[in-house]
């Protein structure tokens, strides 16, 4: 396994918005909650971090990448853009 990077709180956010199949945006609290389907089952509820240049280290992500069911690799991938919505979506089929 790898390390997950550093990552401002937008890169993540940002990522989680245009990749994640979300089904659901709940905005009634200080983060918001998106939930992923597929297939029209539910697979997860990840918490969206708010759009800050903050940067959330390592440790803090992985929390969200467990809750994107991404390994460390999988994760800083996803956040850097070369792992697309698609390979995403092929990513958690295999779980389900």
């Amino acid at each position: 396994m790898g390390t997950i990077k550093d990552f401002s709180e937008i890169e993540i956010r940002n990522a989680i918005l245009n990749k994640a199949p979300l089904c659901k945006i709940n905005k009634n609290s200080k983060h918001w909650k998106g939930y992923i389907s597929i297939n029209d089952k539910l697979v997860a509820k990840v918490k969206i971090p708010n759009a800050h240049q903050r940067i959330m280290h390592g440790s803090k992500s992985t929390y969200i990448a467990r809750d994107l069911k991404l390994d460390e690799i999988q994760f800083n991938n996803f956040i850097i853009c070369s792992l697309n919505s698609d390979e995403y979506e092929t990513i958690l089929e295999k779980i389900i």
